[in-house]
């Protein structure tokens, strides 16, 4: 009897379910899928798949119509995890639990790899709830040594780096809901240009603020530091009869003021010259 491996294959199903009858999308994938994320605002979704060092990662689209397509396919990655930020488009694939700690950053509006870094034996992503932050930390749940976290831009600027014995968790505080409706969420987007209008005269008027006080301190400190000058130099002045009194007559406070009692000396530096001939 002859055996034979044909290797293992994974499926995706994708469901549309909004669509009439719910139709059915296959991904067929001949290599060993690791993690699996939709992206939280928006249609598409990331895919790690592939064994050591072959790693892969693809972003696909769900288009309206039940089109399921490859966007773009990132190889020979370090990752096992997918990370979304909240408000979707950027991503950040980890290789978590690993000595490694790699750390990816992802624009997926034109696939753009904005950073690679590490974070040796991280442990936990935790995205803040507007999308502009994220913490990625080592916990001492995890492992006894190197327990801290460091905080992230979206683009993946190390912002804050904190070494902290025994530390276990960091959660961040969620958001309240919204206070606006639907539409008027709807309507702020709409006319988005005209408050952002007036926003940047505010901000322009809070910089101008901002910069008379900072104007009016330096002025100020300049101001004490000149008079205190005035107020010494007067003290100095008051004392020369003092100071001619200890100093048997002589006034010192010139250099040039007693040129007979200086004395010239000249130093000479012996500087051994010597003529080389080039060849033609």
């Amino acid at each position: 009897m002859e055996n034979k491996y044909y290797g293992h294959y994974c499926n995706l199903e994708i469901f549309h379910m909004r669509e009439k009858q719910i139709p059915v999308d296959s991904i067929e994938i001949k290599e060993t899928i690791i993690a699996f994320a939709w992206e939280p605002v928006g249609n598409k979704f990331c895919l790690i798949y592939g064994d050591v060092p072959n790693i892969c990662v693809g972003f696909y689209d769900v288009k309206a119509g039940g089109t399921v397509t490859l966007i773009h396919k990132l190889e020979r990655m370090q990752c096992n995890h997918v990370f979304w930020a909240p408000q979707g488009q950027f991503v950040l694939l980890a290789s978590l639990r690993s000595v490694s700690g790699a750390l990816t950053f992802i624009d997926t509006a034109d696939m753009t790899i904005m950073n690679h870094t590490e974070h040796e034996l991280a442990s936990d992503v935790e995205w803040d709830p507007t999308g502009r932050y994220v913490v990625t930390a080592v916990s001492w749940w995890g492992h006894k040594s190197d327990s801290g976290y460091c905080v992230w831009s979206f683009q993946g600027k190390l912002l804050r780096q904190c070494n902290m014995d025994r530390f276990c968790q960091l959660l961040w505080r969620p958001r309240p809901p919204t206070l606006l409706s639907v539409q008027q969420i709807k309507d702020v987007a709409k006319n988005l240009k005209k408050y952002s209008a007036s926003f940047e005269v505010k901000d322009r008027l809070a910089l101008t603020k901002a910069s008379k006080e900072l104007i009016d301190k330096r002025r100020a400190l300049m101001k004490d530091f000149r008079s205190y000058c005035d107020k010494k130099a007067e003290e100095y002045n008051e004392q020369k009869a003092d100071r001619l009194r200890l100093r048997n007559g002589i006034d010192t406070d010139e250099l040039d003021s007693h040129v007979e009692n200086m004395e010239e000396e000249t130093v000479e530096f012996f500087i051994k010259e010597e003529i080389v001939q080039l060849g033609e």
